[in-house]
């Protein structure tokens, strides 16, 4: 279901960019609610998801490395292919992507998937110029080689990582 609202709003916004008529605005307005809404559920649902994920979730066992200030250096020089996440609390577009990027970590291979909060870690934010969230950067042997702002679907998210591409 997420993939498919998410795939709705890229498609959206990209037919709204190639040819503006009737159709193409009205899809693209209800994008915008529909992200609208998104971050709106996310900003007030963000006490009993803090519960949720202190108390309940505590020993979830995840693919997943968290970067902050004192480990992303280490993480980039022993990984490869690095794709970084960059993400908040209260962005409905990052939060719909939680499930899509735990799967992608899942069923990946020969990539390292991080996340990086952009609230918490505002060094590395501006180390890497976000502006947007979520925003994806894909790192090879620690040099960024690709960007993408904006939430993704799991097809999307291999296209992306893909090294050949």
């Amino acid at each position: 279901m997420i993939d498919k609202i998410i795939k709705y709003q890229n498609d959206s916004e990209k037919n709204f960019e190639q040819e503006k008529n009737l159709k193409t605005i009205i899809n693209y307005i209800i994008a915008f609610i529909l992200f609208f809404l998104s971050t709106i559920i996310s900003a007030f649902t963000f006490p009993l998801r803090f519960i949720y994920k202190n108390t309940i979730r505590r020993n979830y066992d995840s693919k997943i490395i968290h970067l902050n200030d004192s480990n992303i250096d280490s993480v980039l020089k022993k990984e490869k292919l690095v794709l970084i996440d960059f993400w908040a609390e209260w962005c409905g577009p990052c939060l719909m992507m939680n499930s899509t990027i735990e799967k992608f970590a899942t069923e990946s291979e020969g990539i390292r998937i991080t996340k990086v909060n952009a609230d918490v870690n505002r060094k590395l934010t501006n180390k890497f110029k976000i502006e947007g969230l979520p925003q994806f950067i894909l790192m090879k042997n620690g040099v960024e080689i690709r960007r993408h702002a904006g939430a993704m679907t799991i097809f999307d998210l291999a296209i992306f990582c893909d090294e050949d591409e």
